[in-house]
């Protein structure tokens, strides 16, 4: 049976290792590998930053961020699963759980997730498992050169 495990310590490397393959595959969804290098588990980078971030008081952190984003609605985000491991039900069984977590929650009454659109796997998966798209858009504009 799949467990969400508290972050603790122990799992700072591997988890630093998952938020900066995170990021590199959605680098790669938006066409910027370039950006993937630059995303280095370093003292000052990004990636400690999420981790820190992520890792604070109301957070949690697993193979999903589940966090409170209003006095009704949980966010369901950056869900990983290591790319050796897809396609086992990891991502269906995590979601799940996290699920069960906001349902402990008091006054949540909704779950929310955001996807990139290109990212068809994950969109086929969170339909599949009752999430409707709301028809929002989220704008993106490269300010990089």
């Amino acid at each position: 049976m799949t467990e969400l495990i508290l972050y603790t310590e122990q799992y700072f490397a591997a988890t630093l290792r998952r938020i900066e393959a995170f990021w590199g595959f959605h680098s790669g969804l938006v066409g910027r590998e370039d950006e993937a290098e630059q995303i280095k588990s370093g003292e000052e980078s990004p990636v400690l930053d999420d981790l820190r971030r992520w890792t604070a008081e109301d957070h949690r952190l697993g193979f999903v961020h589940l966090y409170r984003a209003g006095p009704i609605v949980m966010e369901l985000a950056d869900i990983f699963v290591d790319k050796e491991r897809r396609g086992q039900g990891i991502a269906t069984r995590a979601i799940a759980l996290a699920e069960q977590k906001a349902k402990e929650e008091p006054g949540v009454e909704a779950m929310v997730l955001q996807v990139v659109t290109r990212n068809e796997d994950a969109l086929r998966l969170y339909h599949r498992l009752g999430y409707d798209t709301m028809s929002m858009v989220t704008l993106r504009k490269e300010v990089y050169e």
